[in-house]
């Protein structure tokens, strides 16, 4: 799964941007052209899918979130300003804000609850799937997997997490800390090899 900074990357690579530079697409959205939001919502899709997923428990809820995510989009491309950052960093912080709310109004399920034991061998981190590696780190407490994400993963500062999540910025440290502790002893516990227990899946 892309990080913001990769994610950019992989946008402007594109082909579907292609067809039109950036100004006049972006344009084309904010006066509800509905070719330009095509564009838009092919080329967005696979990088915001893979944003949504990280921070929604539930694989079902997936789709449901994107489709929201979007409609936030088209709503508020016209406060989009370029000069501030670039349409897919912009549009990645509406898909982590979004996940992040609709996550709070829908139930995790058995699938996303702490209560899973999955117990993993030391240094098996490496071998890991990206998959699988988030499916693991969901089982850690939803408010430390959160800051775990916007920290690690997305970039984000404390002072600007403390403002998405409404918590403050000495928090989002305790809270990071919390979660890399968590992550070391997962990690060094004892238990079955992992790769066996895909293959037994």
């Amino acid at each position: 799964m892309l990080n913001t900074k990769d994610a950019v990357k992989t946008f402007h690579r594109n082909p579907e941007l292609q067809k039109q530079d950036e100004g006049n697409y972006i344009k084309g959205c904010m006066e509800g052209d509905r070719n330009s939001q095509l564009v838009l919502f092919k080329s967005l899709t696979p990088t915001l899918r893979g944003v949504v997923r990280r921070y929604t428990w539930n694989e079902e809820d997936v789709q449901d979130v994107l489709q929201e995510v979007f409609l936030r989009i088209f709503k508020n491309i016209t406060f989009f300003n370029p000069n501030k950052s670039s349409l897919v960093t912009w549009a990645c912080r509406i898909a982590i804000n979004t996940a992040i709310n609709e996550g709070h109004k829908r139930c995790r399920t058995v699938n996303g609850s702490t209560n899973i034991d999955i117990s993993i061998q030391p240094n098996a981190l490496e071998s890991l799937a990206l998959d699988d590696l988030i499916s693991v780190l969901k089982t850690m407490p939803e408010s430390l997997y959160t800051i775990l994400n916007l920290y690690i993963v997305d970039g984000f500062d404390h002072n600007e997490i403390s403002g998405m999540l409404g918590i403050s910025a000495e928090l989002s440290r305790q809270r990071l800390s919390r979660a890399k502790r968590w992550v070391k002893e997962r990690f060094e516990m004892e238990g079955n090899d992992w790769k066996s227990k895909r293959k037994a899946r």
